[in-house]
């Protein structure tokens, strides 16, 4: 692939505002500094296409046993993304949600994407292998290269487990909900207000039901 190409297919700057990368956090109450942490992670990936078809409108989600949670929206471009749209967003999520926690406590991340847990097992053992034809971006450090460096950095810190989706997991079905949340923010242009409030509203109503 060119890197004329690669340009042209990751710049964000003609895209509408409602399109382009934001994200929502918060935290229903923190778990004591340093003690294990679970979390749950999901990627959404849009049908609708953007930029003359060159990429997609994506969302992702997390939510923690802690209570933290978060979604985000993200125009994944086909140029960047290489072949494996899905596993890149579901990675994406997982940067989000071990980004500020991993050095300090033990994270456990459980996805229902098997593709993406082989990927984080591999980064655990050295690997540099990202997903096919992934190139991220053009300037700056790539997201995932990112993620890879801290698991690299932290691979006795973090433990990957896998569920199957849509299974009744009720803190998999939180993170569904988050990242289709993440997705919709920017496919029906929601205000970022409204989604704060939905995220959260999300968080505490499957965390609820686990407590239960």
């Amino acid at each position: 692939m060119n890197h004329g190409l690669a340009r042209a297919g990751s710049d964000a700057r003609g895209l509408p505002r409602h399109h382009r990368a934001a994200a929502v956090t918060g935290h229903l109450g923190k778990p004591p500094a340093g003690l294990p942490l679970t979390v749950y992670t999901d990627g959404s990936v849009s049908l609708r296409q953007i930029a003359r078809r060159r990429g997609w409108l994506t969302g992702w989600g997390y939510l923690s046993t802690g209570g933290s949670y978060g979604c985000g929206r993200y125009p994944q471009f086909a140029a960047n993304a290489g072949t494996e749209v899905t596993t890149v967003t579901e990675l994406r999520a997982v940067w989000h949600a071990i980004r500020a926690d991993l050095t300090t406590r033990p994270v456990t991340i459980v996805t229902d994407s098997r593709n993406a847990a082989a990927i984080l097992e591999l980064w655990k053992a050295g690997s540099e292998r990202m997903p096919t034809g992934y190139i991220g971006s053009n300037s700056g450090v790539a997201t995932l290269d990112k993620l890879r460096r801290l698991v690299t950095a932290n691979p006795a810190h973090l433990s990957v487990e896998t569920v199957r989706g849509h299974s009744g997991d009720i803190l998999n079905e939180g993170a569904d909900t988050l990242a289709q949340l993440g997705m919709r923010w920017a496919r029906d242009d929601l205000a970022k207000d409204d989604v704060h409030q939905r995220a959260e509203r999300v968080a505490e109503g499957f965390l609820a039901q686990w407590r239960s």
